[in-house]
């Protein structure tokens, strides 16, 4: 269940070996502004910059792009990818400016680590060298990027931006440092997890050997602590004692008062006489100026503060009414030109920035006001965009007009041709909604499963759930849902339910994290104990005793968070986005013996022939959280990416061919996704299951 989560902050100023008491430049912890754009409310913003050259730059040059980062992120509306990647741009494109300029003196490199909190997911944008450390008690984990190290900001039109997006916990211990290595060792990092802010910041000086800038955050229930950096207490003893204020006798209540009115007196009086020796040069009526001496010394007070707030209004009204009108109008001329000049480039590619840069022009447009130009004018130039990167914007509609209820956290989905399943984990329920795309779906409310009435003692909380062909374990096609001990629960339509246990294997369970079938066989995924496990089916049950699926090289599956059957390959995901592809192969001699090996894909790599992407270990620019496999014709792999409310599509030998993305933003964050014969995408955000048919 999502927690909230907040973060109580230290800075990190290291030079020459000890703690500096002035804040470190370019770093910045910022809650979400009252006036922020949709989607950016419940965002708390960390961010760390650097920037290397042969000439330092000034500190207040680092704060004033940390700044304009943390304003256009809080400006951008949609994903928290989108509201990063503005935002690295930003920044981009002040240092490709100023690298114009030809001097080498000048030649600004720039390294940035930003994340994101939002309740108790975080997401995290590298673009040159930096890193983030999160830290628990037994683990240290480093998230960094070799590839994004090598671009930094400044040296390119566009910024390459890698992400990372993790679940935290109440009490990990974040950093973020755009440190180029690995400054502190694992057994430092680890003996931090149980110290305070204080302790864990003496740790980190005291083990630093170079000059670095960054951030700690201590990660904490909502309501615990504020974005308000606090610092060690020999940080604290360095700065130097203030001299006290001479004390002053404070003047009593009617020496107050009389002075009050003197003051106002004055003011009202001046703002008084010009006001009307105003009204009679332009008024017939009024030949001679009123005489403020004539008037009382509180009408004089009350005249003092009524002019003010009137000139104030006027201007304020003659701003919103012709400066705004006046300020979109220059953006959106900007971004016309911007539009103009990409269709004027010889090729496509070449046209890229100023597409991207005529997007940004209407993005600071329409924060002024939208129009019907503006929005033609966006539609042309994201169309230009989507077809440079293979965008595909898809109509996802609601299967189910309702929802599945209005508190429904929805973290699984399995689809057939005319049947889409929907677990409630919040609710601890399995839903069964029937029908067809073309038609519509209704809620089945006869379907017998868990939450339908019927107690499942042994049933935890499920953690994945597939579909099981007809016959399976109840005569008819139906679902098969498993929690973290391994209980498993057969439910199809117009049938009685049925729990079974599987044999738990010799090393026991660690905590099953994915499930998932092909043909007769169950595979069980359980990075705990680094082993997915073989069931067979016995009458449509899966039983008996476990086979290991690594049965000589054993894979470190740590960080396994999918799986996925395709035929007769085993893929399986890893949270950092990394891919595993391995097949069982008989032996046929009589040298093996019959026995059983596994050949996997030594160096799996995603490839993209769009110009400028190189293969990549990771899906470039996402982050994965659930894999899904789709069935020849066509058999291809499916990759819902957290960060953009998207899913990404490959081919088998992981070849880009699209993203998908919907017309129309989801209100919340997509939270499952599973596909459905022949071409149906299904997500989940909120309590709404949407569909979509790729073209």
């Amino acid at each position: 269940m999502t927690q909230s989560l907040e973060a109580d902050l230290a800075l990190l100023h290291v030079v020459g070996g000890a703690a500096r008491i002035a804040p470190p430049p370019g770093t910045l912890a910022q809650l979400a502004p009252r006036r922020c754009a949709r989607g950016r409310s419940d965002d708390a913003l960390l961010l760390s910059l650097a920037i290397r050259a042969a000439r330092p730059a000034a500190p207040s040059h680092l704060d004033h792009l940390a700044g304009l980062a943390a304003e256009v992120f809080f400006g951008t509306p949609g994903s928290v990818t989108s509201a990063l990647r503005e935002a690295a741009a930003i920044v981009n494109d002040q240092l490709v400016d100023a690298n114009r300029s030809g001097d080498p003196a000048s030649h600004h490199e720039g390294h940035w680590i930003g994340a994101v909190l939002r309740d108790n997911d975080l997401y995290l944008a590298q673009c040159g060298s930096g890193q983030a450390i999160l830290i628990r008690p037994g683990s240290v984990i480093r998230l960094r990027s070799a590839e994004a190290a090598e671009k930094p900001l400044g040296l390119s039109l566009t910024p390459h931006v890698r992400y990372h997006h993790v679940e935290v916990r109440p009490n990990d211990l974040l950093i973020l440092t755009t440190a180029e290595n690995e400054v502190w060792s694992e057994a430092t990092l680890s003996g931090l997890a149980t110290l305070d802010l204080d302790q864990a910041m003496e740790r980190l000086v005291a083990a630093c050997d170079q000059d670095m800038t960054g951030l700690m955050a201590r990660l904490v229930h909502a309501g615990s602590a504020g974005l308000q950096p606090t610092f060690s207490a020999d940080v604290q003893a360095q700065k130097p004692a203030a001299p006290a204020p001479r004390r002053r006798t404070p003047p009593r209540g009617q020496e107050i008062l009389a002075r009050v009115k003197t003051i106002a007196g004055r003011a009202g009086y001046q703002a008084l006489r010009g006001l009307s020796t105003l009204l009679a040069r332009v008024a017939p009526g009024w030949q001679e100026p009123l005489r403020p001496d004539a008037l009382s010394q509180r009408m004089l007070a009350l005249t003092a503060l009524v002019v003010p707030i009137i000139v104030v209004s006027l201007a304020a009204l003659v701003y919103f009414q012709k400066g705004r009108r006046e300020q979109y109008q220059a953006f959106l001329d900007q971004a016309i030109h911007s539009a103009a000049l990409a269709q004027t480039r010889p090729s496509a590619e070449e046209a890229r920035p100023d597409w991207e840069a005529a997007l940004r022009w209407i993005d600071q447009a329409e924060a002024y006001r939208t129009s019907e130009e503006s929005q033609a004018l966006r539609e042309q130039v994201q169309s230009a965009l989507d077809e440079l990167n293979r965008v595909v914007r898809l109509d996802f509609r609601p299967i189910v007009s309702g929802g599945f209820g209005s508190d429904a956290e929805i973290t699984a989905l399995a689809a057939s041709a005319t049947d889409v399943y929907v677990l409630d984990a919040r609710n601890q329920i399995i839903r069964h909604a029937w029908g067809a795309p073309e038609r519509g779906f209704e809620i089945d409310a006869t379907f017998a499963c868990l939450g339908s009435g019927e107690r499942f003692d042994p049933m935890g909380t499920p953690v994945d759930l597939v579909i099981q062909k007809e016959p399976g374990a109840l005569g008819a096609e139906g679902v098969v849902a498993i929690d973290a001990d391994g209980t498993l629960l057969y439910c199809a339509p117009d049938r009685e339910p049925a729990l079974a246990q599987l044999s738990p294997p010799d090393v026991g369970w660690g905590r099953i994290q994915a499930i998932d079938v092909y043909g007769d066989d169950l595979f069980v995924l359980d990075p705990m104990t680094n082993a997915v496990w073989i069931y067979r089916a016995s009458g449509g049950f899966f039983s008996g005793t476990p086979e290991l699926f690594f049965v000589e090289e054993v894979r470190s599956l740590k960080g396994a968070i999918d799986l996925a059957l395709a035929q007769d390959e085993l893929v399986i995901l890893y949270a950092d986005g990394r891919l595993d592809r391995c097949r069982r192969i008989p032996g046929g001699s009589s040298e093996g013996g019959g026995r059983i090996r596994v050949e996997c894909d030594p160096d799996p790599r995603f490839q993209d022939d769009r110009p400028g992407h190189e293969p990549s270990s990771q899906i470039p620019g996402a982050v994965a959280a659930e894999m899904t496999y789709s069935p020849p014709p066509e058999p291809s792999l499916f990759f819902l990416d957290v960060l953009s409310n998207s899913v990404f599509h490959y081919s088998m030998r992981l070849v880009y061919q699209a993203q998908y993305l919907p017309r129309e933003p989801f209100p919340t964050e997509v939270t499952a996704m599973t596909l459905g014969p022949p071409n149906d995408l299904y997500l989940a955000a909120g309590s709404y299951v949407y569909h979509a048919r790729p073209r």
